[in-house]
């Protein structure tokens, strides 16, 4: 294969793992006089991206330097879910979930690049224009040439418009918080009624990133905030209006899903970018790391067409699904009350359904395992107690309700 130089536009996760793979795979790091080059444009170096920073565990156990403690996570074990109802249930983690402060997370995926031998170049790109030869980038004083261009910018990239069709406003959540300098080791995680979203608490080591995501078109700005608020007064959080954040954050719709196109001649685009984030829990870091993983290793295969494909089978197909069912997860009924208020009062009461929950936290089952699994756990339940007594149950005072830390309390 002839010398080739990639530009990787973004030094996130998706556009770092993608540097680092390349970088390994062609062994820029070593002696050889290896002529390929892999060059990572990041403007804003280990910047804090405003967003909770939690790592599932599978995106531990597939990537282990996470989890180690020198690598800068917060290794939590203990989750505290809250109901629309106000029912309350605390329960330990079967394996601990990593949060991390994203300009820390950055920082460390660059320098890991770097070391394989990517080069990162604090420049912004402003324009992206197709040449005879290839590309060709401006940055603000500077014009750079490329082979192949693997955009990782985020979702709301400009140069998203040179390659592909813009996502649509829906296709967003808005996000809106604070970071506290508080300490914690519980992950804090609030459900509302007929709301496609949710507020959270995720400490981190020197602070709590606290705040609130919603699907474009459920609420605006000012709802939104006194949401947040309501939640913030509940729990004891005091607002920094010094340390305050707001991003829209992909969630991509059905339509987007079956649409998407993720490469093209001499191009190719990675995690949020490419809209790569759970629709249903907000996760991205894992799906934007593992992107670059899968388009890494077509393009060393000089194949880049399979990525989109790799995508799609390892992933894409149980995200699309999890598109579908999303509003039925935020807006759906169960039993004459939402779905995420019986998900947690169940949770609280059946080993199987907090296994359940557990899974989705873990991610290690994907949406039709979970489906699966909800009715069969369901059918169980139904048997074992009867409708009438599960109904009973539920609406009677004796259960769980929520009283601040003195919820439901399970051990998993």
């Amino acid at each position: 294969m002839k010398a080739r130089t990639i530009a990787i536009i973004g030094g996130g996760p998706a556009g770092a793992m993608t540097a680092e793979k390349l970088a390994e795979g062609w062994g820029l790091r070593g002696p050889g006089g290896n002529a390929h080059r892999v060059q990572v444009f990041e403007e804003k170096i280990g910047w804090e991206k405003p967003c909770g920073g939690g790592l599932s565990y599978k995106a531990l156990r597939r990537y282990p330097f996470l989890e180690q403690a020198a690598s800068g996570g917060n290794l939590l074990r203990t989750a505290e879910f809250i109901a629309p109802s106000g029912a309350t249930m605390r329960f330990r983690l079967r394996v601990p979930l990593a949060v991390y402060s994203r300009a820390v997370l950055n920082q460390l995926l660059l320098r890991r690049a770097q070391k394989a031998g990517a080069e990162v170049v604090a420049e912004r790109v402003l324009r992206l224009q197709r040449t005879s030869a290839g590309w060709e980038i401006r940055g603000r004083e500077k014009i750079y040439r490329a082979d192949f261009v693997v955009l990782a910018a985020g979702a709301r990239t400009r140069l998203r418009q040179t390659l592909a069709p813009d996502f649509s406003p829906h296709d967003f959540m808005l996000t809106y918080g604070y970071y506290l300098p508080l300490s914690s080791d519980v992950l804090r995680v609030q459900f509302y009624e007929d709301f496609e979203g949710y507020a959270w608490a995720f400490p981190r080591t020197d602070h709590i990133s606290v705040g609130i995501c919603g699907k474009i078109g459920e609420d605006f700005m000012p709802a939104l905030r006194n949401r947040l608020g309501d939640f913030m007064r509940k729990y004891g959080y005091s607002p920094d209006p010094r340390r305050v954040f707001s991003h829209l954050l992909p969630s991509l719709g059905v339509e987007s899903w079956e649409n998407l196109r993720l490469a093209g001649k001499g191009w190719a685009l990675a995690g949020d970018a490419a809209g790569l984030v759970d629709p249903v829990t907000g996760e991205g870091i894992y799906y934007a790391m593992r992107s670059g993983d899968l388009l890494a290793e077509a393009l060393l295969e000089d194949y880049p067409q399979a990525y989109p494909e790799k995508v799609r089978n390892e992933f894409g197909k149980a995200l699309t699904l999890g598109a579908r069912l999303a509003r039925t997860f935020y807006h759906g009924e169960f039993l004459g009350s939402g779905v995420t208020t019986r998900m947690i009062e169940f949770g609280a009461r059946s080993q199987k359904f907090l296994e359940i929950i557990q899974d989705l936290i873990e991610g290690s089952r994907s949406f039709p395992g979970l489906a699966a699994r909800l009715y069969s756990g369901l059918a169980r339940t139904l048997v074992e107690t009867g409708a009438s007594r599960l109904r009973e149950a539920v609406q009677s005072p004796c259960f769980p309700s929520s009283s601040g830390e003195g919820g439901s309390h399970v051990r998993g």
